[in-house]
């Protein structure tokens, strides 16, 4: 681990911005954020929290791309999400309930990551006003893009979630293989595979 404050200060405003979408916390309960968050550097294709592990941590992107997904007992992988940078993710019903994880949470890429603590953060939340409105909405954006992501999968065609994950993430194609992007949208790779040759005519 490296000391938080080793990291650009830019990049420390960018994360302040980014919680601030949420909520308008003080710069006093950022600084005890800070407190109780880490920030590691890790190489492409490290697991972060594994399938059948209690998480402990939530991870915010500074740098870089990560997935979760999930693995059958066959082998077979199943990309669930995509995170960029600045999202912040863990296994979240597994980590609030303190149960094991269904999925697995790997880099992609080369990632600088802060990681918070989950029980520090959480006597930090039960005893700061700021930390737990934050908190609040946050839980409420993920319910809403839970939502979101069920409603687009039943509402548009693969060729239409295909356009908006490319939108989303530009170089999705240099960042995963076809067939993790494939498990992703919800089709098959010989399926992705015709809807890049129909996009390319």
């Amino acid at each position: 681990y490296f000391d938080l404050l080793m990291l650009n200060p830019s990049l420390l405003e960018q994360v302040k911005s980014r919680i601030y979408r949420f909520y308008n916390i003080s710069d006093t309960s950022f600084e005890k954020l800070k407190a109780i968050s880490k920030f590691k550097s890790f190489n492409s294709g490290a697991i972060l929290d594994n399938q059948g592990d209690v998480p402990k941590q939530i991870y915010v992107i500074i740098n870089g791309y990560c997935r979760s997904y999930f693995r059958l007992e066959n082998g077979k992988e199943f990309t669930k999400t995509i995170f960029k940078p600045l999202d912040f993710f863990a296994s979240f019903y597994a980590l609030v309930n303190q149960v094991p994880s269904d999925c697995i949470y790997e880099t992609l890429t080369d990632c600088d990551l802060l990681i918070i603590d989950y029980q520090k953060y959480q006597e930090l939340k039960e005893n700061n006003h700021d930390i737990f409105t934050f908190h609040s909405y946050f839980m409420e954006y993920l319910i809403c893009e839970n939502d979101l992501k069920h409603k687009e999968l039943l509402s548009m065609n693969a060729t239409e979630r295909y356009l908006k994950l490319q939108q989303q993430i530009p170089n999705i194609n240099h960042l995963m293989p076809q067939y993790q992007i494939a498990t992703y949208l919800s089709v098959t790779p010989v399926q992705l595979s015709r809807i890049r040759a129909k996009l390319k005519n």
